[in-house]
């Protein structure tokens, strides 16, 4: 076949126009259904799979140069389009005219498989040339999700969707599903379990598999689980409780968290999303059946292996109580009282939260008591729970105090003689 060349010019122009139309193809069909996905990561050509949907830029350099955007058909396969003319535009542009030659199976294949197999055939019909392809377009599936989720039924989804993404579409996993059991059938057959529970909390996205068309998610039902209530950050869900000895409004959450035979105190703290500043860690405890545990976490953090990290069982529930933390502002500033304790704040930002020092208050003679101790507060030292800082009155307030006082003086003295001349 007789070859046809184009000048690089139009070549250029013919590359923008099918990434234009492909744009255009893409947004028609896949994003009114669903948002794309973000990529965790970009696509490698030897990882990809080819399936039907997937968009494709094909291009052609070397001794000739043209490209065409194609999509893998139903049938699994990509057409060869050879340029044959060209025809003239209303704008007066030439744009090519194609004749489809040859549709070269791509199912299943990779990117890179897919190069080398396009590759082959152009060879038939041109000599010297590379052949590229870019992924415009990803494909859309359908994913099967049952079982402990919100609404269950057929989720739409990406190549480069995992797990997580499609549970999130079928509105998230009910208070009683678990999230480390998740099995992931692919073909009828048990592919892999999910734990999202491990991938939230280390980020490793091997138990968070991709998914492929026509996977079916089963969200299983927890087989143990423990209430953890109190002064925990939570992820159920938390409500905002105002604190009895001040207005200060503390974070306190109570959810139901799924165990695994074996797991102990300090397993489960980090499902719960940690305990918060607030937490009174030495007077936790566990309440099952009847019994009352008590429960010393600063003991458990130091040491998992202390007798206090128990082992959970179903239907434990663990409670971390709040403390009443306050730091208490007295003397001379404009609105003194109780402040709740926050971590890392030093005398200075509780006097300011107490509205701040009086123009008669004496800053260099701030006073901190914190149990029997008494703490200059020169250095403006940070502040612990229970702390109670003195502002006090200054006496003379340098040369300012001595010019009022003088003023007065003089006042006085100035009336008696002018009395006494009279």
């Amino acid at each position: 076949m007789k070859r046809i060349l184009f000048p690089f010019t139009i070549t250029i122009i013919l590359a923008i126009l099918s990434m234009v139309n492909a744009q255009t193809d893409v947004s028609g069909s896949a994003s009114t259904d669903i948002p794309m996905s973000g990529l965790d990561k970009p696509i490698i050509s030897e990882e990809y799979i080819l399936m039907p949907g997937d968009r494709l830029l094909v291009t052609i350099t070397g001794a000739t140069n043209y490209s065409y955007t194609a999509n893998v058909t139903y049938e699994g396969k990509l057409t060869i389009k050879i340029p044959v003319r060209s025809a003239p535009t209303a704008q007066g542009v030439y744009v090519p005219q194609y004749d489809i030659v040859a549709a070269v199976p791509v199912y299943n294949l990779t990117l890179k498989s897919t190069k080398d197999s396009l590759r082959h055939v152009f060879l038939k019909y041109f000599r010297n040339i590379k052949v590229d392809i870019t992924l415009l377009g990803m494909r859309q599936f359908t994913v099967f999700v049952v079982g402990e989720v919100k609404r269950p039924g057929m989720v739409r989804a990406y190549p480069v969707d995992r797990v997580s993404t499609v549970i999130k579409r079928a509105w998230g996993i009910t208070t009683v599903g678990s999230r480390s059991k998740i099995e992931l059938k692919r073909k009828g057959e048990l592919y892999e379990i999910a734990n999202l529970e491990e991938f939230e909390r280390t980020g490793n996205t091997e138990v968070n598999p991709y998914v492929q068309d026509g996977d079916l998610i089963i969200v299983l039902r927890m087989e143990k689980s423990v209430i953890i209530r109190g002064a925990v950050f939570g992820k159920r869900g938390y409500e905002l409780r105002v604190a009895e000895l001040t207005a200060a409004r503390e974070r306190t959450s109570e959810g139901l968290y799924e165990i695994d035979q074996g797991e102990r105190v300090s397993d489960l703290i980090p499902k719960a999303g940690g305990v918060t500043p607030w937490a009174d860690l030495q007077n936790a405890y566990v309440e099952r059946d009847t019994a009352k545990i008590q429960i010393d976490l600063v003991r458990v953090f130091e040491d998992e292996n202390n007798k206090d990290n128990i082992i959970l069982e179903d239907g434990d529930v663990l409670i971390i109580p709040s403390l009443n933390a306050i730091v208490y502002v007295q003397g001379q500033v404009a609105n003194p009282g109780a402040f709740a304790f926050q971590p890392n704040l030093k005398a200075s930002d509780y006097i300011g939260l107490a509205g701040g020092p009086m123009g008669d208050a004496h800053m260099s003679g701030v006073t901190i008591y914190r149990d029997k101790e008494k703490l200059s507060g020169k250095k403006n030292p940070i502040i612990e729970q229970g702390d109670r800082i003195m502002v006090p009155r200054q006496i003379f307030k340098f040369w300012q105090d001595y010019v009022e006082i003088g003023a007065v003086f003089a006042s006085l003295l100035i009336a008696y003689l002018t009395l006494t001349a009279n």
